[in-house]
């Protein structure tokens, strides 16, 4: 069985590579454009995060998925209004002007938090893939990834310092092709584990129907984190048109979407034959063994590619923002070691899954104010119905700033 899952995976990781770094696709502006949110929002969070939604909800999982994309969507729509409405007339003065400050300055503390966590779940399941062939055993924790994390933020902010970011962002760049092909093949290896199971006609799922009450649907939104990243489309507009922007943003929704519901779908058989004791995002490492050895290996790619690509993009685009929000009074090349430091701290201080629900807050505060640019914006215009509809989209994201919990 594992053989058949193992072919199919290859095959559909070579097949996907060759279009997607065709000649074609890479130099279509469409795709540039797109593979900028996309990578922002398909990294391995939400690979790893799925076992944690598996734990607390169970096998409505996928549901709890489509919910959250949904509710990233309609954020998605406002981001999308600024846009086409704010965009034309932001840097003036004015306490619209000031709120897009204060803003920025929520999406810089939420990138940081951001990036301690990318780099935590990379170091993580480099040590697990490392010490399960060796019969190393390690404790339940989600901790395990902060030193290795620590180091490559020293890296990151010394590079950063002596000769900028722009080459490994380059290089970020044509990872991001692999990384798409990478979650589609594993995605496509599990559903063809359940078609196996199911053809040998042993496909059954547990009855497995853990208690959901307030604490757990809090711990929900503390994961709004992992659906975030198509606001990146909103700080491109140097390089890109504001429609092609809105459409592109539109597309990496729609795609991301896609593969957030059918993982958590197809891993949930998985999770029957191999269910985790606790909620551990680096389990879902050791659930892909079952189906097959590559699987694994292929996650420790993902992860090195995706958060280390989405880290290196982080810190190079804030440094931006933080010359915007000081008025050029730090140097650029000081901005990488401050943003390096920044977020080793918050390694120090956080696991995996508390710095992803503060970065949940934090961007859901980002959110907010976006929404009242939106909310004016909306009323200068006289677009009433719009106005009600940001309205219920800043109300659910105060609600994550608010309540989201670690899980």
């Amino acid at each position: 069985m594992t053989l058949v899952v193992s072919i199919v995976v290859v095959v559909t990781l070579l097949a996907l590579s060759a279009i997607l770094y065709s000649s074609r696709v890479q130099k279509s502006e469409v795709y540039q454009a797109a593979v900028v949110p996309l990578a922002n929002i398909m990294d391995i969070g939400f690979v790893a995060m799925t076992p944690i939604i598996v734990f607390i909800i169970g096998l409505e999982s996928p549901l709890v998925m489509l919910g959250l994309c949904a509710l990233g969507y309609t954020m998605g729509w406002v981001m999308r209004y600024n846009i086409r409405k704010y965009e034309p007339i932001a840097g003036g003065k004015g306490a619209l002007h000031n709120v897009s400050r204060v803003s920025q300055a929520s999406l810089l503390v939420a990138s940081l938090v951001n990036v301690a966590y990318y780099l935590q779940l990379m170091g993580g399941v480099i040590i697990i893939l490392i010490a399960v062939p060796l019969g190393v055993n390690l404790d339940p924790g989600v901790s395990r990834g902060s030193g290795l994390a620590v180091i490559s933020l020293v890296a990151l902010g010394l590079i950063g310092f002596s000769r900028g970011l722009d080459q490994l962002n380059r290089l970020g760049e044509k990872t991001t092709a692999f990384n798409l092909a990478a979650i589609t093949a594993i995605i496509v290896g599990f559903l063809a584990y359940n078609i196996d199971v199911a053809l040998a006609g042993n496909w059954a799922l547990p009855n497995y129907d853990p208690p959901v009450g307030s604490e757990e649907l809090r711990k929900i939104l503390g994961l709004f984190a992992i659906v975030q990243g198509f606001e990146a489309s909103r700080f491109i507009g140097s390089q890109y048109s504001a429609d092609l922007r809105i459409k592109t943003m539109r597309i990496a929704q729609i795609i991301a979407t896609i593969a957030f519901v059918l993982f958590p779908f197809a891993a949930l058989l998985l999770f029957a034959e191999y269910r985790p004791d606790s909620a551990d995002p680096i389990s879902v490492v050791l659930i892909a063994t079952v189906a097959s050895p590559i699987l694994p290996w292929l996650i420790l790619l993902l992860a090195v590619g995706s958060q280390a690509s989405a880290a290196v993009n982080a810190i190079s685009s804030r440094s931006a923002v933080l010359l915007e929000l000081t008025e050029g009074g730090v140097e650029e090349r000081f901005t990488y070691p401050i943003l390096a430091i920044g977020a080793i701290a918050v390694v120090l201080v956080t696991d995996v899954l508390s710095a992803v629900a503060i970065a949940s807050r934090v961007f859901a505060a980002f959110f907010a104010l976006q929404c009242i640019i939106g909310l004016v914006m909306a009323s200068r215009n006289n677009q009433w119905t719009r106005f009600v509809g940001i309205g219920l989209v800043g109300l659910a994201m105060v609600t994550i700033a608010l309540f989201g919990l670690p899980s």
